[in-house]
């Protein structure tokens, strides 16, 4: 849900600070005037170097935290960067092509925490040196690095000893230990972590189907998406694609020898569409961007939105979809809003209250004037008055159309 999603736009009446927020973000204005990225190089004991712009790594996200993680499994730590203004995360992966070695240790408590938060492990090297490491909870600003331990042995093969201190117990020894990743249980002799390695290709990009959000307050999208309600005699998918995509070839493969039942399916390509009918894309843009608020980042691919046949918006897929999942949302748009809007959430609970808001199609309006978009506003507003009329600030949303106009006169 985005930032101000309960009130009005900047500049009319009871303004939302938050909308208001949210559009200056929008607008490439900074928190912290467009902080870039900045890297140190340890001069092994003599100091730091500033190696920022020599990386490539002085970019002007305004960064809030640093991770890092085997995200490869290769042998070496990757660097994940959460941002404020660029891209809300950044994936460097490490291509370090040297042959040196590794220990990477996944811990299991059984006297402390399962995740063993809190223990300290030191391990020794042929050459007599040790390193330390520790299990935190929590590495920086909403984020966490990965709580398997990573050393690096360099041209050694093995460590020669390893010594465990776990939190309010004796401290764990083992002996001599191969290079590799390894889970320990609290103790218990190391056990080898089977890993799939860089050379099986895998990526960071997310080849699990189901990244879905089942919409519990449903938005009215036919003049948006250029949908005819009078046309529309079952359920429509739009599926957004792209030719680099490698997820997306997959996954119209999958439709071409097992087309999904029950609905229309469009698919429409990004790269058709920013030549042909940017306008349209830009407004896919603003519908992903109402629900998840991503701060101007692009939309992702591929990406679907389930219509259903009165051409509200029901559900969003990230990610390839599994037809049996589409079929069981398609069945559900039958069902009451109580029970959407408990299946919508990843978790069980009792809700504090029983009444189920309606969305607010209003919001999606005030994204549209943010964006600029004031004909398409007016569209919209003239195929769905019926609901916005209901709106209690519906007349401050016209006022500030009415605003926004005179500003534009010559």
């Amino acid at each position: 849900m985005p930032l101000g999603n309960a009130g009005i736009g900047p500049g009319i009446g009871n303004s939302d600070p938050s909308r208001h927020l949210q559009f200056m973000v929008r607008s490439g204005l900074s928190f912290s005037g467009n902080e870039s990225h900045v890297i140190f190089q340890n001069e092994k004991g003599k100091g730091f170097k500033d190696v920022s712009s020599i990386s490539g790594l002085d970019l002007k996200d305004d960064g809030r935290a640093v991770c890092f993680s085997d995200w490869d499994q290769d042998g070496d730590l990757d660097v994940w960067i959460s941002n404020r203004n660029g891209p809300q995360i950044r994936y460097l992966e490490n291509n370090n092509n040297n042959n040196n070695n590794y220990l990477s240790l996944k811990l299991i408590g059984k006297k402390c925490t399962s995740d063993a938060i809190g223990t300290r492990v030191v391990i020794e090297t042929e050459d007599g040196l040790s390193q330390t490491r520790t299990i935190n909870a929590g590495s920086g600003f909403l984020s966490q690095s990965t709580k398997s331990l990573h050393f690096g042995l360099g041209k050694f093969k093995s460590v020669t000893k390893i010594t465990l201190y776990w939190p309010g117990s004796e401290p764990q020894e083992i002996g001599k230990l191969s290079s590799g990743h390894y889970s320990i249980e609290q103790g218990f002799d190391p056990k080898t972590i089977e890993v799939i390695g860089s050379d099986k290709e895998l990526s960071p990009v997310l080849k699990k189907y189901d990244d879905r959000t089942l919409l519990a307050q449903i938005l009215p999208v036919t003049s948006i998406f250029n949908l005819s309600k009078e046309n529309l005699t079952k359920p429509v998918l739009i599926s957004i694609t792209r030719n680099e995509c490698e997820q997306c070839h997959y996954q119209i493969k999958e439709w071409k020898e097992s087309p999904p039942q029950s609905v229309e399916l469009k698919i429409l390509n990004i790269n058709d569409l920013t030549v042909n009918n940017p306008n349209q894309l830009e407004l896919f843009q603003i519908t992903y961007d109402h629900f998840y608020d991503v701060m101007d980042r692009s939309i992702p691919t591929p990406i679907s939105f389930l219509v259903d046949i009165d051409g509200n918006l029901r559900s969003i897929y990230r990610g390839r979809i599994k037809n049996e999942t589409l079929s069981n949302d398609i069945q559900l748009i039958e069902s009451n809003q109580y029970k959407r809007r408990n299946l919508s959430l990843p978790f069980d609970g009792i809700w504090a209250s029983e009444s189920n808001p309606n969305a607010r199609p209003l919001n999606f309006v005030e994204d549209l004037l943010d964006a600029g978009k004031i004909t398409i506003a007016e569209k919209y507003i003239e195929s769905e008055k019926s609901i916005l009329v209901e709106d209690d600030v519906f007349p401050m949303l016209l006022q500030r159309i009415e605003a926004i106009k005179k500003e534009r006169q010559p």
